[in-house]
C-alpha cells in the first residue's frame, strides 16, 4: 500500500478524529445530555420517560462511534501505539456511516413494540449493537488474514465496506424520498456532496504515488471526515449558541447552522490538505 515509514501519515486522521469526538460528546453533553437530565430534579415531570430519553439519546448518539474505535484499536498486530489509533479512527468513522445505514434501514414494528419508550431505546440501542457486530466480524477476520500486520486499508473487506456504505446511504435516502413522495432538489444533496467532495479528494492526490484503488480509499477516508465533520460542528455550534441565545429567532437559527456547516467544511479542508502533503 505504502512503503514509506512516515508515521505522519497517520497524524492527520488521529488529530482530527479525536477532536471532532471530543466536539461531539461536549455537544451532546450540552444539548442532551445536561439539560434533560436537569429535568431529572423536577417533581412536575415523568422521571422515568426523562431517564429513558437521555439515556437512549445519549448511547445513540456516541456509543457507535465509540464502540468502532474501540475494536478498530483491537484488530491489528501492531507494535505502534500511533497504528492503533490509526486504526480505531478508521473503524470510527466506518461506524458513523453504518449507525446511519441502520438507523434508517432496521424496522421497529408498531404492533410489537407499542411502547414510546421500549420504541426510542430500540430505535438508538439497535445500530450499535450492529455497528458491534459487524466491526467485530471484520476485526476478528483481520487478524485472521494475513493483512494482520498490515494498515486496515489494505484490507480490502473493510476498505470496500466503507465506499459502499458512503454510496449507499445517501442511494438509500433518495430511493426512500421517491418511494414517500417526498422528492425534492436538497433529496439530492447528500449525494452531490459526495460525488464533489470525492472528485475534490481524488483530484488532490494527483501527485502522489498511490495506485487508483488506494486513491480512491484515501477519499473514501476524506469524504467520511466531511460527513462527520457535518455531523459534529452544527450540532456544537448549536448547543454553544443555546446557552449563548436562550431565545433565538429562526433567522438567527439559520445563520447558526450555516456556521456549522462553513466551519466542518473548513475543518474537512484543513485535515485533508494536511492529509495529501504526507501521501506526496
Amino acid at each position: 500500500m505504502i512503503k514509506t515509514k512516515k508515521k505522519t501519515i497517520h497524524l492527520p486522521l488521529v488529530v482530527t478524529g479525536y477532536v471532532l469526538f471530543l466536539l461531539l460528546v461536549i455537544a451532546t453533553l450540552m444539548s442532551t445530555t445536561i439539560p434533560f437530565g436537569v429535568l431529572l430534579f423536577n417533581p412536575k415531570v415523568m422521571h422515568y420517560n426523562v431517564a429513558v430519553i437521555v439515556i437512549a439519546l445519549t448511547i445513540g448518539t456516541l456509543l457507535p462511534v465509540f464502540i468502532g474505535y474501540i475494536i478498530g484499536d483491537h484488530s491489528i498486530k501492531s507494535k505502534s501505539k500511533l497504528n492503533h489509533h490509526f486504526t480505531g479512527m478508521l473503524f470510527g468513522l466506518l461506524a458513523y456511516w453504518l449507525m446511519l445505514l441502520l438507523t434508517i434501514t432496521i424496522p421497529i414494528p408498531d404492533k410489537l413494540f407499542t411502547e414510546l419508550n421500549v420504541r426510542i431505546m430500540l430505535v438508538n440501542v439497535l445500530p450499535s449493537v450492529g455497528v458491534a457486530v459487524i466491526a467485530a466480524i471484520l476485526s476478528i477476520s483481520h487478524v485472521r488474514s494475513r493483512y494482520a500486520k498490515h494498515e486496515i486499508i489494505e484490507y480490502k473487506p473493510f476498505s470496500l465496506l466503507l465506499i459502499v456504505s458512503i454510496i449507499a446511504l445517501p442511494l438509500w435516502s433518495l430511493i426512500q424520498n421517491v418511494i414517500t413522495d417526498t422528492l425534492s432538489i436538497y433529496s439530492f444533496l447528500p449525494i452531490v456532496i459526495v460525488a464533489i467532495a470525492g472528485a475534490i479528494s481524488f483530484a488532490g492526490l494527483h501527485k502522489t504515488k498511490l495506485k487508483t484503488y488506494n486513491k480512491v480509499i484515501w477519499s473514501a477516508i476524506s469524504v467520511s471526515i466531511l460527513f462527520f465533520a457535518m455531523f459534529v460542528l452544527p450540532q456544537f455550534v448549536s448547543a454553544i449558541s443555546n446557552y449563548l441565545f436562550p431565545m433565538p429567532t429562526a433567522g438567527t437559527m439559520t445563520f447558526l447552522n450555516w456556521c456549522g456547516f462553513a466551519l466542518a467544511i473548513v475543518a474537512w479542508g484543513m485535515y485533508w490538505f494536511k492529509q495529501v502533503k504526507t501521501l506526496r
